[in-house]
């Protein structure tokens, strides 16, 4: 698992976001995610793909109880979004621990599930940062970084690449140079 100090080394200490307790104890999320949340800390920007900064609403730890159809409470939070797109964010379930990409546009919200909880996702950013840091320092490097990046992906969360029109899977076609062919 990536720790405080690997977020910090990597993007800076200006740019990781840790919670106190207090305030993940107000979010209700599960305890393996408030661990992250107040340990590791996630990115105020991570580009392409994600940022805490995100324009318009519901903003970075908006919380958003509903109840479902058959009764059930659930639980969202919002813990970012990609970069200059207001009408999608990634939210944390609460209960149920997994990262969604939700997409906020038109009458009926759509989501999907990016990532099985938050250290998965946490470390998914992370590593497409060292990547692209990487790249960029040396591009003659990018084929074999690329390909070390899509395996240890796969090897953390092998659903995230299921389906060729997955987040991640289109997101890693993207940062590869690859069309998105969908």
């Amino acid at each position: 698992m990536i720790t405080h100090q690997d977020m910090v080394d990597l993007y800076g200490r200006d740019n990781v976001i840790t919670l106190t307790h207090q305030e993940v104890d107000g979010l209700g999320v599960a305890p393996r995610d408030s661990e992250v949340l107040t340990t590791v800390g996630l990115p105020r920007m991570s580009a392409p793909f994600f940022t805490t900064e995100t324009q318009g609403g519901p903003e970075f730890l908006r919380v958003i109880d509903v109840t479902t159809r058959d009764g059930k409470k659930h639980r969202e939070v919002i813990v970012g979004g990609p970069p200059g797109d207001s009408g999608m964010r990634f939210s944390l379930s609460a209960y149920e621990r997994f990262v969604m990409l939700v997409q906020l546009d038109g009458t009926k919200p759509r989501g999907e599930v990016v990532n099985n909880n938050l250290g998965e996702f946490v470390e998914f950013l992370y590593r497409i940062e060292m990547f692209t840091q990487d790249v960029a320092s040396d591009p003659t490097v990018k084929e074999q970084l690329f390909d070390d990046l899509e395996g240890a992906l796969t090897g953390i969360d092998p659903f995230s690449f299921e389906l060729p029109e997955n987040w991640w899977a289109m997101a890693l076609r993207q940062l590869g140079g690859g069309d998105l062919g969908i």
